[in-house]
């Protein structure tokens, strides 16, 4: 006797369910695509109980007419895609024709559309099963209202969060979508209260403060290029605005979010050194490409798609993201009031003595067109040392507070990046060869991988000793050379060149920069400033530590309580 059936449409609309609606933020964001599809410029969202008495979606798109009000109810019935082939180049957020029928079986929805030049007309489903329609009154658009969602499976309520965590994630959704689509005006209220609305106006800088807060937009940093019929476009907060995970940062391809760790990785690397670690950006990419590179058929939810080219795409970001920032000259706040300058010594590129360093005991770590770099740091009067190791300078706009230690890891680490990117491949032999210091287990990979040390300058002998050393390393900071090398062919069991290179670099820079407590003459102290200024990334350490703070005239006087 068969055992196997069909199953009813109800039923399986109720299982469609469990994968397309497990919260209200998910019914919010199926409406919403469809009224997006819909050609909608204007979308309202209304929750009440965090989702779970009702919510309503309002939109002004081209509506539906009679029967199709009805054939939306219907599982997998949609007019976006008509044939196997359309799979092929999806250029809608919505495709599958599930969302409004599995929302359906869970809940009481009733949905009210209008077309230009019609009449009105409602539907209303219960569970899965029609209950009503007739005529109704509203504008050109579509009403779609989700009452009593899991009232008929109530074995889901034990998967929803607290209320916190609800509104969290309701927010999340409207967050992402209205980001999404910066020419669609967006409004969502909670419980009667208006939480966040947008203007529609395509202006990113107003779209993002929006979202994110009043003047978040200060220092964001802009950059748009297009590869193989790419089109990227990044959005980068500054990085003083620093997040405690990466879901900030936000990936969309062709008006669609995703989650993608690749891309998401190369945004954070791009940022890399800019931010401390364990700290993540604010930053938004927008990619442009043809949809039949794409295939977003692979996730219930549709957040993850396929594409080709991925390793490439992301390499193109970190590099996009990376320069951009970089390139960037973080402007300081105009002061509110000056302060008086005595007859101090002023460091200006023009005043400098370019003589040798006494700091790096060799030439200062400058880069060849030093003489056509932008002022990243403005000019500054030197007036002391704070704690033997915080150097102070003023200007007009107020007090500067300089970490010796972080400003000198920075300039080495830019030298020896730089150096390690195309090194000298001259080398220098030494008269007896010099022993290595490392542990048997380490010597044994040294031994293993002696090819790739003498592709770097490293010449090893037999018995493991150096016999020759690359011309742009130091004596003193060979061992570090040599165990950054050996713990990546550990970790990775081979050399990663980016890695191996950030690696070498922040060793190198941190363990020769100048120390805490180390007192400086004024030509140090000189040799220090001009150096900084000259670096790609003056503001930040390797590691993410700022080099440089500020205090304006206005804080010292707030202190004070000269102002209020």
């Amino acid at each position: 006797m068969s055992i196997i059936k069909q199953m009813d449409n109800k039923l399986a609309n109720m299982i469609a369910a469990g994968e397309v609606v497990d919260r209200p933020a998910s019914v919010i964001k199926e409406l919403v695509e469809n009224s997006i599809d819909a050609k909608a410029s204007i979308i309202s969202i209304e929750v009440y109980d965090m989702g779970m008495k009702s919510m309503m979606v309002t939109d002004n798109g081209s509506g539906m007419d009679f029967l199709d009000a009805h054939k939306a109810f219907d599982r997998h019935a949609t007019s976006k895609i008509m044939e196997e082939s359309d799979l092929g180049h999806i250029g809608t957020l919505g495709f599958r024709g599930e969302a409004l029928a599995a929302i359906s079986s869970v809940s009481k929805v009733t949905l009210k559309t209008r077309q230009e030049n019609a009449e009105g007309i409602f539907v209303i489903y219960h569970g899965g099963h029609f209950v009503q329609d007739g005529s109704a009154s509203l504008n050109n658009g579509t009403v779609v209202l989700v009452e009593d969602l899991f009232y008929n499976t109530p074995a889901r309520f034990k998967y929803i969060k607290s209320d916190l965590a609800e509104r969290q994630a309701i927010i999340d959704i409207f967050d992402r979508l209205a980001l999404a689509h910066p020419e669609i005006r967006f409004s969502l209220s909670i419980d009667d209260k208006k939480i966040k609305e947008t203007y529609g106006n395509k202006d990113f800088y107003s779209l993002i403060d929006q979202i994110y807060g009043s003047k978040m937009t200060e220092g964001m940093t802009v950059f748009e290029h297009v590869v193989q019929k790419i089109k990227i476009t990044g959005y980068l907060l500054s990085p003083q605005i620093a997040r405690s995970r990466k879901k900030d940062v936000s990936i969309f391809i062709n008006g669609r979010y995703i989650r993608n760790y690749p891309l998401v990785q190369a945004v954070v690397d791009g940022y890399h050194g800019f931010m401390m670690v364990g700290k993540y950006p604010i930053a938004l990419i927008h990619i442009e490409m043809d949809p039949s590179l794409l295939d977003v058929n692979v996730h219930p939810q549709k957040y993850e798609v396929k594409f080709v080219n991925e390793s490439i795409l992301s390499f193109h970001i970190e590099t996009y993201v990376k320069d951009s920032l970089n390139k960037k000259i973080h402007m300081i706040p105009e002061t509110l009031k000056n302060i008086q300058k005595g007859e101090q010594e002023t460091f200006t590129r023009e005043s400098l003595n370019f003589g040798e360093s006494i700091i790096m005991e060799e030439k200062p770590f400058l880069p060849e067109n030093e003489s056509n770099l932008e002022d990243k740091i403005p000019d500054l009067d030197y007036i002391g040392v704070f704690s033997g190791t915080y150097l102070l300078f003023q200007n007009e706009d107020g007090l500067y507070l300089m970490d010796q230690h972080a400003a000198a890891e920075r300039i080495r680490y830019e030298h020896y990046f730089k150096a390690l990117a195309n090194p000298n491949p001259a080398i220098k032999h030494l008269l007896f060869p010099r022993e290595i210091q490392l542990t048997k287990e380490d010597l044994e990979t040294v031994q293993e991988h002696k090819e790739i040390f003498k592709k770097y300058g490293f010449i090893i002998n037999d018995h493991i000793e150096i016999e020759g050393l690359p011309v742009w390393l130091l004596n003193h900071e060979i061992d570090l050379a040599i165990e950054a090398m050996v713990t990546m062919l550990t970790e990775k069991k081979e050399i990663n060149l980016s890695i191996l290179r950030d690696r070498l670099a922040k060793d190198i820079s941190c363990k020769g920069a100048i120390k805490a407590n180390k007192s400086l003459s004024m030509l140090e102290i000189n040799s220090l400033l001009i150096q900084l200024r000259a670096c790609e990334n003056p503001y930040t350490c390797p590691h993410g530590r700022p080099t440089l703070i500020k205090l304006t005239n206005y804080e010292i006087e707030r202190m004070f309580k000269r102002v209020v």
